[in-house]
């Protein structure tokens, strides 16, 4: 058995409906990692033709598609026993194995869980993810699940057995069955090592954490994450063609190409405001101020969804992300 990756985390929660675009202050939420939460309820979705998704439970959603042979998964729950759960739901939907694993990044809540998966599947993910995931990065979760689900262990002590098959750079096509399936490294954005799953038969995506739906985007810059490169990576999704027409991110359900446009119009209204505060040698309590970011709180294990603005403005200058992660250690780039 594959020795589990375990990923140090600060907990973040996702509740408050809220659209990108708005004020930053309505935005902002105080989330807890300690708090005691329950997962909510998995749930499989039937995309048509044998691709399904798996919603709920710890961790991102998980898309399977059933072939002639075999089943191929995206993504992994954030534990083992949430995973196992999607592999139990799998095997109601076929009895055929699963013999592929594609991971979009190297967040604990689509990584963790991976030790769930059978050893002789092959993994794929994009070469800057598996360095990550070697280097073991500690991860802001983009939900609220509680720490004490994970090790504060770092992922680099766990990760020797953890070799993926293929780690890509660029694009790859595989063919599963009678499909194929399109793999674009559209990083650094979220983080250094994002891919998009494409079938371009069907005009579905699945994107990860390129997009949340409730919230702004969130850059994790520790990771390489950048915020330009994810206005590169939502426009180059765009333009793929044949046209992609439903687009699943990791936090929410599918959505079309009218809210990425939005989502894409806001970070480039937001991206323009914050370059022209730099270019007339504005501040970052500055940007601060013009975007309503609130102070962070100071109870302990409380966080609050990190600002895009600011993120992005530290793309201009410092290149770092300010704050504490859960071991209290100082973040920076």
């Amino acid at each position: 058995m594959r020795r589990k990756a375990w990923i140090a985390l600060a907990a973040l929660g996702a509740a408050a409906l809220v659209s990108l675009g708005r004020a930053a202050a309505e935005a902002q939420q105080v989330f807890n990692y300690f708090a005691k939460n329950e997962p909510p309820a998995l749930e499989i979705a039937n995309l048509g033709a044998g691709l399904y998704l798996a919603k709920g439970e710890w961790g991102v959603n998980v898309g399977f598609l059933v072939g002639d042979e075999g089943v191929l998964v995206i993504d992994s729950k954030a534990t083992y026993s949430a995973s196992k759960k999607v592999v139990r739901e799998i095997r109601r939907v076929t009895p055929k194995p699963i013999t592929k694993v594609i991971f979009t990044h190297s967040d604990s809540d689509c990584f963790n869980g991976y030790e769930a998966y059978p050893e002789a599947a092959e993994i794929i993910c994009s070469a800057k993810c598996r360095q990550e995931l070697a280097n073991g990065m500690w991860t802001l979760l983009e939900m609220n699940a509680p720490s004490g689900l994970y090790s504060s262990e770092a992922t680099a002590r766990a990760m020797p057995e953890y070799h993926p098959a293929i780690a890509f750079d660029g694009r790859m096509t595989i063919r599963f069955g009678a499909e194929d399936i399109e793999l674009i490294a559209c990083g650094p954005a979220h983080t250094g090592g994002d891919v998009a799953v494409l079938f371009p038969a069907r005009g579905v995506a699945f994107i990860g954490d390129l997009v949340f739906v409730h919230h702004e985007p969130f850059v994790q810059s520790y990771k390489g994450g950048y915020s330009f490169g994810l206005v590169t990576a939502l426009s180059m999704l765009l333009a793929v063609k044949p046209e992609i027409r439903t687009f699943i991110p990791g936090h929410a359900d599918p959505v079309g190409r009218e809210e990425i446009k939005a989502i894409l119009r806001s970070l480039e209204e937001m991206q323009a405001k914050v370059l022209a505060m730099f270019n007339e040698k504005k501040s970052l309590e500055d940007v601060k101020a013009a975007f309503c970011v609130p102070v962070p709180p100071k109870g302990e294990g409380d966080w609050i969804w990190p600002s895009l603005a600011v993120t992005t403005f530290r793309e201009l200058t410092e290149r770092r992300i300010e704050g504490k992660n859960p071991t209290g250690e100082e973040v920076r780039r």
